[in-house]
């Protein structure tokens, strides 16, 4: 696949594609996104794929496919993210796809950015936005009527939703109108952890830095992102048996296939936080460790050894005191020259560290991470 050099893109060249599962009151958020963007609405399709909904999803887009176009994609029962994306692409008729999760909610640029970013880096782009999240959110149940979850939000946290409502409220008027207010809320990375914010602070430092990467696909996350469709489909879109961080086995892949990644900074996606139980321990620890299994993983997969350069760069982010502090790769562009640069006899030694690593060991034969 080869880059053009200048393309227009012309109507319905470009297909939005959004999986959800019982997430009505964010998507339908989401889809007030789409509909205020700067591009108008019968210049894309939006695609989405209800993967086995049981929470109204159906009826709320019912009831918004009569303000704008929807593809409805229904799938039961649900068949998880990864394949709920790769049905909405199948479905897809743009030559472009771009995807938004069901709470990811898009600046009103957001679609325009990334088809100038198709237009300036050609069609073997694989683009990659950026994170932002809306931490006030997380305990509402309906962000629009501020509406608290009945079975999560500690009883100290319900009065003060209620005292500070209007503060906290996010609705389709303000998105359609009033954007910037939002704006002024968020917080740089997908979830409203610091580590997340060095995470994408690096990627972009990566991309002024080193815009050729061999690792340029650690900046592709599936919440906000495009690429050609034929290449998507080319390499058999996103893997079913990949539990998290699929974007970045996705995008492995593509740029191996000749897609090159390129930050789109400028095309900006929101996450419409909600609860997670990361106050337990474990449960917070074991989300750590996600990222670092999928790698495992996708080394085992691909049989490239300097997958396992990821675990030192990583442990630089969220700490591993079990990793010798000179094994740790500083930040992305010292994981990148390692990449390009370092030896077998050098990624040996690595591997000799992890596999004297117990986390490592224990998960090192599992299939899915």
């Amino acid at each position: 696949m080869s880059a053009g050099s200048s393309l227009s893109v012309s109507e319905m060249d470009i297909s939005v594609v959004i999986a959800t599962h019982n997430q009505q009151e964010r998507l339908r958020l989401v889809l007030a996104g789409l509909r205020g963007q700067t591009m108008p609405v019968e210049c894309f399709e939006v695609v989405v794929v209800d993967d086995g909904c049981s929470d109204g999803t159906a009826a709320m887009l019912d009831e918004v496919g009569q303000q704008m176009d929807l593809k409805i994609v229904c799938l039961w029962p649900n068949e998880g993210r990864c394949m709920a994306r790769n049905r909405g692409v199948e479905a897809a008729r743009g030559e472009f796809v771009a995807f938004l999760d069901g709470d990811s909610l898009p600046h009103p640029q957001w679609l325009q950015r990334h088809i100038e970013g198709i237009e300036t880096g050609g069609r073997a782009s694989l683009l990659c936005g950026a994170e932002y999240s809306l931490p006030d959110l997380e305990y509402l149940q309906d962000p629009q009527r501020g509406i608290p979850m009945a079975d999560k939000t500690p009883s100290i946290m319900r009065k003060y939703l209620q005292v500070h409502r209007q503060e906290i409220i996010l609705t389709e008027e303000m998105i359609l109108n009033a954007f910037d207010r939002i704006e002024a809320r968020a917080v740089l990375g997908w979830y409203p952890f610091p580590e997340l914010e060095i995470l994408q602070e690096q990627i972009a430092e990566l991309f002024v830095q080193h815009p050729d990467s061999p690792i340029g696909w650690l900046g592709f996350f599936p919440n906000n992102g495009a690429v050609l469709r034929e290449a998507f489909l080319e390499v058999g879109g996103f893997d079913p048996d990949m539990a998290f961080s699929e974007g970045w086995d996705l995008a492995y892949r593509l740029q191996q296939h000749g897609c090159q990644p390129r930050l789109v900074p400028e095309a900006k996606a929101y996450h419409l936080y909600h609860y997670h139980d990361f106050s337990d321990p474990l449960k917070a620890y074991q989300e750590t460790l996600a990222p670092q299994r999928a790698m495992q993983y996708m080394e085992r997969k691909y049989s490239d050894p300097k997958l396992l350069l990821f675990h030192f760069w990583y442990a630089s982010i969220w700490p591993d005191s079990l990793l010798p502090e000179e094994t740790l790769l500083t930040d992305l562009s010292a994981f990148h020259h390692a990449y390009a640069d370092w030896p077998a006899s050098r990624l040996h030694a690595l591997r000799t560290v992890l596999d004297h690593h117990p986390t490592w060991a224990a998960s090192s034969g599992a299939h899915i991470p």
